[in-house]
């Protein structure tokens, strides 16, 4: 499937955005931390969807946006010890916590604790089995801030290399509605890199989607607290239905 970007005007608006970021921060230049911004792809597409997808889809990216120093928090079936076991066993370290499902019950009930959760850690993550049990236990604040967990398949021959594909990737959190964000780079990336990230991770992205690129009406990038810049805007439908008839000689 070939994408419909212009990668040079990706790239143009990639550069654009990160001129304003810096702008913005030397505006704020007595803040002496500045934070990494998450530059988000903003979809919009054409047909309403009414169903959301508690299964985020894994989109691999050509730079990674997940440091090897993130902090990984992990649910599992139980026993909870079996899995802790199997984590220390395969040294995936950045997991740092392990909760399984009767703990997550009966240790995460009011709305606090679960809000306290979801602040807790950069990425959480769910055996593959226990996806759908997971949003009656966590609430509704993991997905409002888009941080439902990611499935990892426990059973994996090489969990090591299962564990870093997801490193290596983004998601893709389907909403009902017409527009979503998917996180595709950081304000520390070149706009190359940024670019790069979109271009490699655009198919992936669109074969998703119903009827594909020709359910896409737009596309932007933006930080949170930035313009929206477009990279794609597709015709009106009226237009792309006009048929071009040869002129009749008299």
């Amino acid at each position: 499937m070939a994408s419909l970007l212009d990668s040079k005007q990706t790239l143009k608006a990639t550069n654009a955005l990160l001129k304003y970021v810096a702008q913005t921060q030397e505006a704020d230049s007595g803040n002496l931390i500045q934070d990494d911004e998450p530059v988000w792809l903003v979809i919009t597409t054409k047909k309403f969807s009414e169903k959301a997808n508690i299964k985020p889809a894994k989109i691999p990216l050509r730079h990674p946006i997940l440091n090897q120093g993130v902090d990984i928090c992990l649910f599992t079936k139980d026993p909870q010890k079996e899995y802790k076991q199997l984590i220390e066993n395969k040294e995936i370290k950045q997991i740092s916590k392990v909760i399984g499902v009767s703990k997550l019950k009966a240790k995460y009930k009011t709305y606090e604790s679960k809000r306290s959760l979801c602040q807790s850690y950069d990425l959480f993550l769910a055996d593959a089995r226990i996806i759908p049990m997971l949003p009656k236990l966590i609430g509704k604040k993991f997905f409002e801030r888009k941080k439902q967990p990611v499935p990892i398949n426990l059973t994996a021959g090489n969990l090591k290399k299962e564990f870093q594909s997801i490193l290596n990737s983004t998601y893709m959190f389907k909403p009902s509605g017409t527009c979503m964000s998917i996180k595709i780079g950081l304000s520390s990336q070149s706009g190359q890199e940024i670019a790069e990230n979109i271009d490699f991770a655009i198919n992936h992205i669109v074969d998703r989607i119903p009827k594909k690129w020709k359910n896409i009406q737009s596309l932007h990038i933006k930080t949170t607290t930035s313009v929206a810049l477009p990279i794609f805007n597709s015709l009106p439908d009226e237009v792309n239905s006009i048929q071009i008839r040869p002129i009749k000689s008299e």
